[in-house]
């Protein structure tokens, strides 16, 4: 891959250039309707010019599959101002929450919104499909502080409380500029697939880089059965691009020797560990793609590694998960131990990243931001990731799980990951399983195992796992399920399950 950049880039104001360079061109299709970029210019004018008597700094943006909403994010961006997405289908406790840490005081939504979830007496309400319509010519190039935040991501935080993560405009630019300089083979003619809630950072590149080439994004809404949607849009609009998470990838494997993609260039993997087999899979359905493992956590402005995933018997993995491959061209990564200090080759540690696309600190939250931000003596700052890696020979970083996936039970260290490999091998037919630690006052006193299938003689199974793993890592219980629940960002709602088996309702 080409590890240049263009310091000239600004992703806004190449979406504004596209506007006006391919107006006939489809920008959006939206449960099957379709618009220009003429169209979405417009809107995006009607809004920006709405919000430019509006002093607010952060603007909230209901999360909704319209046009207005898409158009909404452009314009709050394009005025030099910070989004912060709220979602319908949040409680309204939740939404409340974000509102009020964001400090937001006008909310973007269309008329038809149901309100409920957002308690409305708390924001000023602009109807962003009422609005006086404005000409394309009067969008103008935007120009605005580069430390300000383009949007605020919150993630959940461990005691509950909404982390708040500001992403700014050098942040954005610098992935931008990284993302742009992979060899994709992309241009004004290509059909890219949307299918993350607008809550999760995964959505931002997925919705706005297609945008810079004057391609078409086609989305997909939070009321969708999610992956039957993606196939259907896979396969009807004859797609070129998607990034889908393994959870996904997951649902549809029942279908895969229905499904063919043969104009499909490029399938992304993300949000969550990639398993080889089922990638391996999925080469069938779509024989013309390359496929890419991208990896990155918020704080570090949505990706900041990636890895093109050659055929099985050459793809780098640890029990079965793929590698996240090297870091983005302005991205330095480190392996370190529990001190801080940079491990060596062929050494596990976890995974610290520094460079322009990481956030300076989380909202309002300094104690939580000198945990994970760390200062080294090479004059960096690094971000902490918390995930535990190995650096190859090859400068590939190798993904070996979570911290929080390494659990101990009776003074033995044992990492999760192991035990959901051992599991996959014994089935025929591949199912997801979820190695479940239960914890009381915060130590993990049983081990249980969770296998997304309604099928599974669980005595054999057991006795597969005694012949291959030692007694201290065998589950307690193994629990099917017909489907496993997913968050938001569609990856394996672990806690969930883990709450279910608590509650006995498996």
């Amino acid at each position: 891959m080409d590890m240049t950049t263009s310091p000239q880039k600004d992703i806004i104001n190449d979406i504004l250039s596209a506007m006006q360079c391919y107006p006939e061109n489809e920008a959006f299709i939206i449960d099957d309707k379709h618009y220009t970029y003429a169209q979405l210019g417009e809107i995006t004018a009607s809004i920006t010019h709405s919000l430019s008597e509006i002093k607010d700094e952060r603007i909230g943006i209901v999360a909704e599959n319209r046009i207005e909403t898409y158009a909404a994010i452009l314009a709050v961006l394009a005025g030099g101002k910070t989004y912060v997405i709220l979602h319908p289908a949040y409680p309204k406790e939740r939404n409340l929450k974000i509102a009020a840490l964001a400090g937001l005081r006008t909310l973007l939504c269309t008329s038809d919104t149901d309100r409920s979830a957002f308690g409305t007496g708390h924001f000023r309400i602009i109807d962003t499909d009422r609005l006086p319509g404005k000409a394309l010519s009067e969008q103008q190039s935007h120009s605005s502080d580069e430390e300000r935040n383009a949007y605020i991501i919150f993630t959940s935080g461990s005691t509950g409380e909404p982390k708040g993560v500001p992403i700014t405009r050098a942040n954005l630019n610098a992935f931008y500029r990284a993302y742009s300089s992979l060899d994709w083979n992309l241009d004004e003619h290509d059909r890219m697939l949307q299918m993350f809630e607008l809550t999760f950072d995964v959505s931002v590149v997925s919705l706005l880089y297609p945008l810079t080439l004057g391609a078409a994004v086609y989305t997909v809404g939070h009321q969708d059965v999610k992956h039957f949607k993606v196939f259907e849009l896979l396969e009807k609009y004859e797609l070129t691009f998607a990034t889908v998470t393994p959870s996904l990838l997951q649902l549809l494997s029942p279908y895969f020797d229905e499904i063919n993609l043969p104009s499909l260039k490029y399938l992304g993997v993300s949000a969550e560990a990639s398993q080889t087999e089922l990638l391996e899979r999925f080469r069938k359905s779509a024989p013309n793609a390359t496929f890419i493992n991208l990896y990155g956590p918020t704080e570090a402005t949505i990706y900041c590694t990636c890895y093109r995933i050659p055929a099985s018997d050459k793809c780098k993995h640890y029990n079965g998960m793929v590698a996240i491959g090297k870091p983005f061209p302005g991205i330095r990564a480190i392996i370190a131990d529990e001190e801080g200090n940079e491990l060596p080759q062929g050494e596990t540690g976890e995974l610290w990243v520094s460079g322009r696309q990481v956030m300076k600190g989380y909202l309002d939250d300094p104690e939580k931001s000198t945990l994970v931000l760390i200062h080294r003596p090479d004059g960096q700052i690094y971000y902490r990731t918390g995930d535990l890696c190995i650096l190859d020979s090859d400068g590939d970083i190798i993904y070996c799980g979570r911290k929080d996936y390494q659990v101990k039970i009776q003074g033995f260290r044992i990492e999760l990951s192991e035990i959901e490999y051992t599991a996959q091998s014994f089935f025929k037919t591949p199912c997801s399983v979820a190695a479940v630690p239960l914890l009381c006052d915060g130590i993990c006193n049983e081990l249980h195992l969770a296998v997304e299938t309604t099928e599974c003689t669980q005595s054999a199974l057991i006795e597969y796992l005694k012949e291959k793993l030692p007694k201290y890592m065998l589950p307690k219980q193994i629990h099917c399920i017909s489907q496993f629940p997913v968050t938001n960002s569609n990856k394996t709602d672990r806690k969930k399950i883990a709450e279910l088996i608590k509650e006995k309702k498996l």
